[in-house]
């Protein structure tokens, strides 16, 4: 025993025995948090939705049911609240709020946004942006990437919820995420891109995360 005892001393004083790493408690499986589902190991939030809308005008790439379903390419099942606290658990932080709508730029973090989904027995990825088309160059829209602004409390209300506006194009201090770029100021610039979006009513999976982390 007391040789047992002395050579986990002498272990211990080399380094020899690693002392517990706290990223190990970390979840290796995404976790519920409320309507979404947070990969804190990858900082990730995934929610889930379908494709709503395959051709005409955009000023919404996700909104909830109840939301702008006429100008948004997704519909997303998720509490806005659990949305902005999910981000927020991640660490990214959001800035001030923009003064009106069509009014910008957003400010906040920088974050990356995918979508997932099945077809013909494979899973497809491709960056949110790419379903987005500019209606003035003809192409792919030049967006500027996605800003982590925070939707705002008025009298109480969280106007996230108010108009379920989640992840805008056309730039919606109310909204959680804007576009960056400056063509999110203009609310007839955009339309869907009808060569990227998969079929209409597609499940998706959508996942935000900081820009840069893969």
């Amino acid at each position: 025993m007391k040789l047992r005892v002395g050579m986990l001393l002498f272990a211990l004083a080399s380094g020899c025995v690693s002392r517990p790493d706290p990223r190990e408690n970390i979840p290796e499986q995404p976790v519920p948090f409320g309507s979404v589902m947070v990969d804190a190991g990858r900082r990730e939030v995934i929610m889930t939705g379908y494709v709503n809308q395959v051709e005409g005008p955009l000023e919404l790439l996700a909104c909830g049911p109840g939301g702008k379903t006429h100008e948004s390419a997704l519909v997303i099942f998720a509490d806005p609240h659990d949305i902005q606290a999910a981000l927020l658990l991640l660490g990214l932080r959001h800035g001030p709020p923009m003064p009106d709508v069509g009014k910008g730029p957003p400010m906040g973090d920088r974050v990356l946004i995918t979508v997932v989904w099945e077809l013909d027995g494979q899973t497809h990825r491709a960056r949110a942006e790419t379903f987005l088309f500019d209606v003035k160059t003809r192409r792919v829209a030049k967006h500027g990437g996605w800003i982590f602004n925070g939707s705002v409390t008025e009298d109480g209300r969280f106007k996230a919820r108010e108009e379920e506006s989640y992840i805008t194009t056309y730039w919606d201090p109310w909204s959680i995420i804007n576009l960056a770029g400056n063509i999110g100021a203009d609310d007839e610039r955009i339309s869907v891109n009808r060569d990227a979006i998969p079929p209409l009513h597609t499940p998706v999976r959508v996942i935000v995360r900081p820009e840069g982390k893969r």
